[in-house]
């Protein structure tokens, strides 16, 4: 494997990551933008089909971040780093951790949030 294929495969393992934290929210995402933006729930009956996809998407990016994890400081062979820095995937590693907790809770956590606020 070359160096650049490493360092893609340590990026492709992040978005992918990223993706399908996004991907488990589109049962709620939809209609909570629809509310914020004030326009008419009427065409959203399609979207809480999707809502049995949100486990396996959950399951995928921790999975994937759990990998992610483990080239980055556990791999017996370490990420090459010709393209981008090892401080540079750290960083792009555990900046993407936050926002990957958000996406994945935030549907069971904005209701309480809502409630909390009322």
């Amino acid at each position: 494997m070359s160096p650049s294929n490493s360092v893609k495969g340590t990026l492709a393992t992040l978005l992918a990551a990223l993706f399908a934290a996004a991907a488990s929210t589109l049962c709620c995402l939809g209609p909570l933008l629809y509310l914020v933006f004030g326009i008419s729930a009427a065409g959203l009956t399609g979207i809480p089909a999707l809502s049995w996809l949100q486990f396996p998407m959950i399951v995928l990016s921790v999975g994937l971040m759990l990998r992610g994890f483990w080239r980055l400081y556990l791999s017996p062979r370490p990420v090459c780093v010709n393209v981008v820095s090892r401080r540079a995937l750290l960083w792009l590693y555990w900046l993407s951790v936050p926002l990957l907790v958000v996406i994945m809770s935030y549907p069971y956590v904005l209701p309480w949030f809502w409630e909390w606020m009322e």
